[in-house]
């Protein structure tokens, strides 16, 4: 029995090496017009679709491969005397390998969407032209070569060309083999539809379903615990404030903690213009620093809690010099964190050998949905990405200089978990708490670790922000004691202006922001 290999192809790449090792062994040649455009000038016989199916492309080439002559000869079982038959009385030969790849519909949005974006292209035009890179002759050959993998062969990556070659010459074309290869096809298919559906639920603004499409970037060391296995997906969409835009310079295998006290880091560094350091240990900052020098504002970040910054990561978003640098790994740190580093600075890091040095950007809008799983489902929800609005709610005013930094502080709050207070002065964060159930235990320890941290000055006044609002006089009572002077919290609740009351008895500034920025 004759043997055929068809050929439908966007992507042509190390396509020489497949037609050589197939010519070897006889593989009569079938293509799709463009790919045997391209096979007969590297110097190879075959024939064109149009010739075995006697109907010619239509529509533009919408329609080639979807003709009985085709599907008949990739989905037949030839274990059935029945499929013989109907292949013998419709003269129509078995094809044993389908070598495809399907039209770039994500190259293709990008590029009518930068055309739409510049305002040489209308929307009308936009969405034909994406139309059109909607395969559909493509998406049939890999299902139905996949579906009948007992008989046929699915190459649809270039770069398992190589592989089949050598198994083809020691005739290990084997089941498992072609049921390997059927499985990345089934992925490839999965994959394309995901890629279309989720560009359209966009578009349409259609929630009604959650679509992953997330390829493996790597096996982790380990999860949470070394006892718990764990990988990194890597999502088709670029973020800004991820790996997929991110460069790791040196340093050991990123893990599982890692990667989420990197994303933590992205997170609260990115809502900062001026130059600022943060240190996070344990998916949560403990260090903050705000100055016109990345080197203070480094200092200032250090100080905030020179004893937990040991074994944490630092965030910084100013390029890194060689002085910093030197700072920097006088102490042990898994990860550092910048957009930019010297020459000297790497060469620096270079002592460090596990250290972890990351060039990462800080432009744009971060991920919009965040998605985590429970038993039987997931939890869908958007990014808090949402603008304070101060509102100056006490007799006692704050001036544009204090209420910038009570905003300071408050953007930091939104990335410390619940319960989160942060206590800073004018220069500086003070004390930082979260994670704990009581808001007075975290308001206690929060000033505790303020008032013992060696920038604190016994006459200074503190400046105190809350991701919740206070529902009783006693937080305020309680700053009191440690002369907290300016308050910024969202409001909200129902004593509200019980609260309100108590800061003017006393002489303290309250802003409300009006959004509350809770983390579980």
């Amino acid at each position: 029995m004759e043997k055929y290999a068809l050929f439908s192809l966007t992507d042509k790449s190390n396509l020489e090496v497949l037609l050589e090792g197939l010519s070897k062994h006889d593989y009569k040649f079938i293509a799709t017009t463009s790919t045997a455009i391209t096979i007969r000038e590297l110097g190879y016989e075959v024939k064109g679709v149009e010739d075995i199916t006697n109907f010619p492309e239509m529509l533009d080439g919408r329609v080639k491969t979807l003709q009985p002559e085709i599907a008949g000869g990739i989905l037949a079982d030839l274990s059935k005397d029945s499929h013989l038959e109907d292949l013998k009385n419709n003269n129509i030969n078995p094809i044993s390998l389908v070598v495809c790849n399907l039209y770039a519909f994500k190259d293709s949005v990008a590029k009518q969407s930068e055309l739409f974006k510049e305002g040489s292209i209308d929307k009308e035009e936009m969405d034909q032209n994406i139309i059109e890179h909607i395969d559909i002759g493509g998406i049939t050959l890999l299902r139905a070569s996949s579906k009948n993998y007992r008989y046929v062969s699915l190459l649809s990556d270039p770069s398992d060309y190589n592989e089949f070659v050598e198994r083809l010459n020691n005739n290990q074309l084997d089941i498992n083999y072609r049921q390997s290869l059927a499985c990345k096809g089934f992925k490839t298919s999965a994959t394309y539809d995901c890629m279309i559906a989720d560009y359209y639920m966009d578009s349409c603004e259609d929630n009604t379903q959650l679509l992953i499409n997330a390829p493996l970037k790597e096996s982790l060391r380990y999860g949470e615990n070394p006892h718990q296995s764990a990988a990194y997906y890597e999502d088709e969409k670029e973020y800004p404030f991820s790996l997929n835009t991110s460069k790791v310079l040196q340093g050991k295998q990123l893990s599982y903690n890692n990667l989420l006290d990197i994303e933590a880091a992205y997170q609260t560094i990115s809502v900062y213009q001026e130059p600022c350091a943060i240190a996070l240990k344990h998916n949560t900052p403990c260090g903050a620093g705000f100055s016109n020098s990345i080197n203070e504002a480094y200092d200032k970040c250090f100080k905030t809690d020179s004893i937990s910054i040991f074994g944490g990561v630092v965030i910084l978003n100013r390029k890194v010099d060689a002085t910093l640098a030197t700072t920097l790994t006088s102490i042990f740190l898994e990860i550092v964190i910048a957009p930019e580093y010297s020459s000297e600075a790497l060469e620096i890091f270079k002592d460090k050998k596990n250290l972890r040095v990351i060039q990462g950007l800080f432009e744009g809008e971060p991920n919009k949905k965040m998605i985590r799983s429970i038993s039987g489902g997931y939890l869908v929800q958007e990014e808090s990405q949402h603008q304070i609005d101060l509102e100056n709610v006490t007799t006692t005013k704050v001036d544009d200089n204090q209420a910038s930094t009570l905003k300071n502080l408050y953007l930091l709050v939104k990335n410390v978990k619940s319960n989160a207070i942060v206590v800073g002065n004018k220069e500086c964060v003070l004390g930082i708490s979260g994670g704990m159930v009581s808001r007075v235990d975290a308001v206690s320890f929060a000033l505790n670790k303020a008032v013992e941290n060696e920038m604190y000055q016994s006459n200074d006044d503190l400046f105190l922000a809350s991701d919740g609002f206070f529902p009783f006089n006693d937080i305020i009572d309680y700053a009191l004691k440690y002369n907290v002077k300016y308050i910024i919290q969202p409001g909200g609740s129902i004593n509200d202006e019980r609260m309100i009351e108590a800061c003017d008895e006393h002489g303290i500034g309250m802003l409300f922001t009006h959004i509350r920025y809770f983390k579980h």
